[in-house]
């Protein structure tokens, strides 16, 4: 069952994705570097990866 969007809480700064924004998003682990450098990304990374299990 779909819910109803309530438009009050729709987010139109932040819409949901497209099929189209799924296929050029990139992992996690091929952008944080750039964003925070190795370390940060690699202790990150590592981070997540206990979590998630």
């Amino acid at each position: 069952m779909t819910q109803k969007r309530d438009p009050e809480r729709v987010d139109t700064a932040n819409p949901e994705w497209s099929a189209e924004d799924f296929a050029k998003a990139k992992p996690a682990s091929d952008v944080l570097a750039g964003l925070f450098g190795n370390d940060q990304a690699k202790k990150m990374l590592t981070l997540l990866s206990t979590q998630v299990r």
